[in-house]
């Protein structure tokens, strides 16, 4: 502390507002009414009528939630959900069980969509440069009367540009669109989109094709820098499917190759380190090998052997020979899986392999993208960035995305755009591309909108609102009828599209109905029958073989561009949930960093927190480097996102803008790039420092090392532990019937990925707030779940281990009878319950915790929300202020709602209870339960051999339990 500076821990005025007046004093004046009308008014249903999922009574019934069934679409593909809203307030997202994307789960995207819908810093109004306006104003502008002055009667000079979109309704109004304007151009973009995937499938099938695989069939599975157990847009059934075949022996096995660790590395039974060059290295490798086995003798394809004695390191060697050997043994019930942002021979490779191994038909299967235009060249934003260089465009539409953001580095769009005459922008944030344009009109949430889309598999899946526009949004398809000529609400767009489709439909009212309430329409696209050619397969093997024996520069570093997994492509970067949420892997919040080997930092100099320049052609940029065990030597990994310059207040300035390094002929990875360090240092907002268990796994995650060379002591007579000595009393036996419950958590290690979508969960759920980055930096970050992750073995080559930790909720828990207040007390069922209203904030609990799973609100994280941002929390959970310990709670509003019905229904017992993070887990890795209930699943798990108690030498004897991780035979 400086001299002179208040070090007291609650400074006079810190609870003081910056206009002098005390928010208590404020609340007593204006009383709590008037301090609610303003959340009240933002409230308005949808002016058509909305269908709750499955049960059709649309009657509300005050403090009862409805369930709602809508579709969350990124990057044109869709993932059911199932959204529970309060009174009109849509609260808390879910998967839906009945679509084939979430099977009932959801990711951290999904979970925090809720809060974007809240942002008090969307866009509010139109504008036209840069000046409000109506929308009235903005339509008029570009109906045909006023467009067809400008760029004609057919459409001369008008250019459209979208993201990816596979929604029917949207495929039809561009089509009118096209037919009003026969001249005009479509294009689409996405900054992680990948044209790789379909032009290899166009070489390799002769159609633009999408694989799609079946683990539930697998017994060896093979990625290559594939995270597709968390990420992509089928991974929610992916980590479901594979998690399922687990569990049936014999265990399936899982080998990764990957550059950075991701949750699918986490859990490789095998896994190495590899840059994109090693990448191709071991796919040539790989082919060659299996190509040359006799049992493949009968689908071989005759590529050159000769590949599988290329100059790999032993490493790589060995890591080629047992994924060979065991897609071998496998045959059909194996299956390979290229990222899919990997160069097109890669893709190549993996169909050719699937193929000889016999996979094509049951561990994977091919059908038609659903994406509109898939394949084209609509879809590649230099025929975009050449069209608009001509000269020939008048007006520009650009309907959602940021392109002026994110866009390569050598593309200048946002200069283009500028230049153009009239451009209209629909996007819900004053972005980067909305001060470009001449037209912003807000665009609305899903939320908010009528609509449609499909899955990655061609289920058509239905966009239901629960809420009207809070500012007024519009949506693609409504600006899109304009353009047509034919303007209408989203929702008339959409029956009238519905009718037209489906006009075969014996009860096309029932069939709207069944639709709307399932959020879906049951069936999906046919799989396609596919034959390999072999003279895509041989070129694209030579390719690969020459690209690997290409030798690297000396002092040079490939560039590795990423999605991030909390912003994703930056349009999340407005996200405070998302911006908190810590990095799977890295455990970095607030920021993105140029991930380093050990090795490749050491070579540098380089520690994390020091700033380095990272160049790749003319372009450079400084970024603070992060130390990753387990990372490939002579890469660095760098996530986009970040950087933004928009109005987005929390998203300004987060970060660094890597855009500016990729290029549109690598848009994702560089070759050849230079890094250096520049003696600058910055603090990382890291939320955990140590990764190791020094040696004590066996009591923190149930894992007993390997005795030592030199213990030669039988196992059968080695001591074992003594039961702890405690000073409690043993638990009084519960009564019999209703209120017996006495409730548990078992989490299995072996399906949890660390994916946090079950952190981001128990906040929607829980109203947990966030602190920033400076209180993050403090330590004093808030989440009630947290996943802990501990490396073993050697930096270069680690063995991770996760670990969910919450509450224990410990029988006999220290932090009770350290409570002066009686503010942690123990509940008959089980529960270790905070009363928020008792704590004085002594700290003392928190202090005796072995876990350190309590977390003490510091300051009121809530007194500065606006009546929109109140609109998100939980009215069955209480918002804590500032001074309060608190924690997991089970969920016990849930418990407790569960226990009311059963009462009321005059059942013995409560019936299934879900915690939030059991029911988003995608994995299903979260079982919870009455140990007293009849069958019950965790009663059961809680005795298996594998089930341990973290820490159990403390005598805390914790509900909950874990499963250890079992470890496949030479992994």
């Amino acid at each position: 502390m400086t001299p002179g500076a208040d070090n007291r821990e609650f400074p006079e005025g810190a609870a003081i507002r910056p206009d002098g007046m005390p928010r208590r004093d404020f609340v007593k004046l204006l009383g709590a009414s008037i301090a609610l009308a303003g959340l009240d008014g933002c409230i308005r249903e949808p002016d058509q009528k909305i269908l709750p999922y499955i049960d059709g009574n649309n009657g509300v019934i005050p403090g009862v939630a409805q369930h709602y069934a809508t579709s969350m679409t990124i990057d044109g593909f869709a993932t059911g959900l199932i959204v529970e809203s309060h009174e009109g307030r849509p609260t808390k997202i879910e998967g839906n069980p009945d679509h084939p994307a979430s099977l009932g789960a959801a990711g951290v995207f999904e979970q925090a969509a809720v809060l974007q819908l809240y942002d008090p810093h969307r866009a509010r109004r139109v504008t036209a440069g840069g000046r409000a306006t109506t929308s009235q104003a903005a339509l008029a502008a570009f109906a045909p009367a006023a467009l067809a002055n400008r760029v004609g009667a057919t459409g001369a000079g008008l250019r459209l540009l979208l993201e990816p979109t596979s929604s029917p309704l949207t495929s039809a109004w561009l089509d009118r669109v096209r037919e009003r304007y026969p001249s005009s151009r479509v294009y689409f973009h996405a900054p992680l989109q990948s044209a790789a995937q379909l032009d290899a499938s166009r070489q390799t099938f002769g159609a633009p094709l999408l694989p799609r695989y079946d683990f539930t069939q697998a017994d060896v599975v093979v990625a290559l820098d594939a995270d597709l157990l968390a990420s992509g847009p089928f991974h929610l059934r992916y980590a479901r499917d594979f998690s399922t075949r687990r569990q049936r022996p014999p265990r399936a096995e899982l080998y990764v190759a990957e550059c950075s660790p991701s949750p699918t590395g986490n859990v490789a039974d095998n896994r190495l380190a590899a840059s994109p060059t090693v990448i191709a290295r071991l796919l040539a490798s790989l082919l060659s090998t299996v190509a040359a086995d006799p049992r493949t003798a009968a689908r071989a394809i005759a590529v050159d052997h000769s590949a599988s004695t290329l100059a790999l390191s032993e490493a790589e060697k060995a890591w080629v020979s047992s994924a060979a050997g065991a897609l071998l043994r496998a045959g059909a019930r194996g299956v390979v899986v290229a990222g899919e942002r990997l160069p097109v021979e890669c893709h190549v490779a993996a169909h050719a392999l699937n193929a000889m191994l016999g996979a094509a038909g049951q561990t994977v299967v091919y059908n038609a993208s659903p994406i509109v235009g898939a394949g084209e060249p609509s879809h590649d934003i230099m025929a975009l960035q050449a069209d608009l260089a001509s000269g020939d465009v008048d007006t520009l539409v650009i309907l959602q995305g940021n392109p002026c953001y994110a866009a390569p580095g050598n593309v200048p769009l946002a200069t283009q755009i500028k230049a153009i005459r009239n451009t209209l922008y629909l996007g819900m944030y004053d972005n980067e591309t909305a001060r470009a344009s001449t037209w912003h009109i807000p665009a609305a949430h899903f939320l908010e909108a009528w609509g449609d889309s499909c899955a990655c598999d061609g289920t058509e899946s239905m966009v239901q609102p629960l809420i009207a526009p809070l500012y007024d949004g519009r949506t693609n398809d409504e600006i899109l009828s304009v353009l047509a000529g034919a303007p209408d609400t989203a929702h008339a767009l959409l029956r009238q599209n519905w009718q037209r489709r489906y006009s075969h439909v014996g009860d096309i009212g029932a069939a709207w109905t069944d639709a709307i309430q399932r959020g879906l329409v049951m069936g999906t696209q046919p799989p396609v029958t596919t034959n390999v050619r072999a003279d895509a397969v041989v070129p694209a093997h030579r390719a690969l073989i020459a690209s690997a024996q290409a030798a690297p520069s000396a002092g040079t570093i490939d560039a590795v561009f990423a999605p991030s997994r909390a912003v994703y492509d930056g349009r999340f970067a407005d996200n405070a949930w998302l911006q908190e949420l810590p990095d799977p892997i890295t455990k970095l919040t607030w920021d993105n960093a140029a991930l380093l080997s050990p090795r490749s930092a050491q070579q540098l100099g380089v520690t994390s927190g020091d700033v380095v320049e990272v160049s790749v052609g003319n372009q450079s940029l400084r970024i603070p480097a992060l130390v990753v065990p387990g990372h490939a030597d002579g890469v660095t990994s760098l996530a986009i996102g970040y950087g933004r310059t928009g109005a987005e207040a929390i998203a300004r300035g987060v970060g660094v803008n890597v855009n500016a390094l990729r290029t549109s002929v690598a848009p994702h990875a560089a070759i050849g790039g230079r890094i250096r360090g520049t003696g600058d240092h910055v603090e990382l907002a890291v939320t955990q420092g140590h990764w190791t268990l020094e040696g004590r796994e066996d009591s923190v995650l149930g894992i007993t090392p390997p005795p030592a060379p030199s213990d030669t002591t039988p196992a059968s007579s080695q001591p074992r532990k003594r039961r702890p000595l405690t000073l409690y009393e043993p638990p009084a036996p519960s009564s019999a019937g209703f209120g017996a419950d006495q409730w548990a958590m078992v989490i299995d290690l072996d399906q949890c990925t660390g994916c946090s979508a079950c952190v981001v969960a128990c906040q929607a759920e829980n109203n947990v707030p966030v602190v920033g980055k400076d209180g993050v930096l403090a330590s004093r970050e808030m989440h009630w779940l947290r996943i802990d992750r501990y490396l073993s073995g050697p930096p270069e080559t680690p063995s991770f281990d996760t670990q969910p930790m919450l509450c224990q909720h410990c029988e006999k828990a220290p932090c009770e009878y350290v409570c002066p207040v009686d503010a942690t007390v123990h509940s008959d069922d089980g529960l270790n319950e905070m009363v928020y209203n008792r704590c004085v904030g002594t700290r003392f609990c928190s202090n005796n915790c072995p876990y350190k799973v309590r977390r003490f609100n510091w300051f009121d994280y809530n007194d500065e929300l606006t009546p929109v941002e109140q609109m998100v929390k939980n009215p069955q959970v209480t918002v804590r202020e500032r001074g309060v310990m608190e924690k997991c709670t089970f969920c016990v509003q849930r418990v407790r709602h569960a226990q009311r019905d059963a009462d009321l229904a005059g059942a013995p017992h409560t019936g299934p209870v879900q915690t939030a993070c059991q029911q988003t887990c995608p994995s299903q890795a979260i079982v919870f339960g009455s140990l007293t209930a009849p069958d019950s699943e965790v009663a059961k798990l809680s005795n298996d051999p594998r089930a341990f108690s973290a820490l159990a030498e403390e005598g805390t004897v914790p509900r909950v339990r874990y499963l250890s991780r079992k470890r496949n035979a030479g992994a």
